[in-house]
């Protein structure tokens, strides 16, 4: 494998001084060599921003990787999404993998997503996930909300999807931002996160789907955590549906009357008959119809 290729970790953080010297630890971790990290944080009102200075300077944190860390402080909150467009647009890679700051890669992450993206030509890869509690215990089988998702991931080699693409209509299969490895050619194509609160991460994946079709790399190489105060603990069993209208209309739009870059993104063209049949069976996509 070819270890030139800059990766850069675009690390959002609000509000968590308790877990984000975990998260760069995990990423000092990595086997992967050649990695650049780009922390912003989003005007958290905890002492998240000391936390961070404090731990850029310690001396493994500066020995580790080829450049130096960045660390940029919003004056005002202005969302995940913002956070992760201004460390993109600071970011020297040519690869960017994102982490939020309450989460972990496994030590191997970087370095076996690379090796798909070199060998198997993907632009997009996500890999499996593992779901921690705050202490770092594995809850995948224990706690609830960790059940449904880790559902999702299990369903997307099932016989009811034919591609990782119309897995991802069901459900963010790929489960948050933090899991996300892709290329800047794919994100100059695709364009900026949108400003969804809650589903940029879906949304950005379902306007990649158009251009590149995403790897899921089975394997369990992040761990997503559960501590009460994040997104998925805080939204309970709905989400936005306003949200979830706007990125399918997004997604139904670009796909319903041309040929996709993407040739085997779920669309009218490239799946004939079927493509109808499936939107028929999930009724979060029947209102819908007028798109194909």
């Amino acid at each position: 494998m070819d270890e030139s290729a800059l990766v850069s970790v675009i690390i959002p953080c609000y509000k968590h001084e308790k877990y984000i010297e975990r998260c760069l630890d995990s990423v000092a971790s990595q086997t992967y060599k050649n990695i650049e990290v780009v922390i912003i944080d989003d005007c958290s009102p905890d002492g998240s921003a000391k936390e961070i200075e404090r731990l850029i300077q310690r001396k493994n944190c500066q020995s580790r990787f080829p450049y130096p860390t960045q660390f940029h402080c919003f004056a005002n909150n202005q969302g995940a999404h913002a956070a992760i467009n201004y460390g993109i647009s600071k970011a020297k890679g040519d690869i960017i993998a994102i982490l939020n700051s309450d989460d972990m890669y496994h030590p191997e992450r970087l370095k076996l997503i690379v090796n798909e993206m070199q060998q198997g030509g993907h632009d997009f890869v996500f890999s499996r996930v593992q779901y921690v509690d705050g202490s770092d215990n594995i809850v995948t089988d224990s706690h609830p909300t960790a059940g449904v998702y880790s559902a999702f991931q299990k369903n997307i080699k099932s016989h009811k999807f034919p591609s990782v693409g119309f897995a991802l209509l069901s459900a963010n299969v790929a489960i948050s931002t933090g899991n996300f490895a892709f290329t800047r050619s794919l994100f100059n194509r695709v364009g900026e996160f949108g400003t969804h609160p809650y589903c940029h991460d879906w949304d950005f994946i379902l306007r990649s789907l158009v251009h590149t079709e995403p790897f899921y790399l089975e394997q369990d190489l992040y761990y997503y955590r559960f501590h009460g105060k994040n997104t998925f603990e805080s939204l309970g069993p709905t989400i936005s549906q306003q949200e979830l209208a706007s990125l399918l209309v997004n997604f139904f739009s670009q796909v319903h009357y041309d040929w996709t870059p993407n040739p085997i993104a779920p669309s009218p063209l490239n799946w004939p008959g079927f493509f109808e049949l499936f939107m028929d069976a999930l009724p979060h996509l029947k209102p819908f119809k007028n798109f194909y």
